[in-house]
């Protein structure tokens, strides 16, 4: 995987702020000592340190409450094809 600053801040804006941070620190070994990068790093850790970032847990039960709708639906569909082809031989 190519760690990048956008691959950290996807990570960030996801919730994931341990991978995001990991991926900071990686940078910032490698010599990319930019202000961004920095200033990612500094706002991590502390988000990290005081747990007031996201695990991803919610964005997991956020995920699967979609996919339990999702899925309904599509039942939904069917049953609603089903009714139309009956209807149809109906008439």
């Amino acid at each position: 995987m190519i760690k990048t600053i956008e691959l950290a801040k996807i990570y960030e804006n996801q919730g994931f702020c341990r991978k995001a941070l990991e991926i900071y620190r990686e940078l910032a070994a490698q010599g990319n000592d930019s202000d961004q990068v920095e200033s990612a790093l500094e706002r991590l850790e502390s988000m990290v340190e005081d747990q007031t970032c996201g695990t991803g847990s919610e964005h997991a039960e956020k995920i699967s409450a979609l996919l339990e709708k999702w899925l309904r639906l599509m039942v939904l569909q069917q049953r609603l094809d089903n009714f139309k082809k009956i209807k149809s031989r109906l008439v």
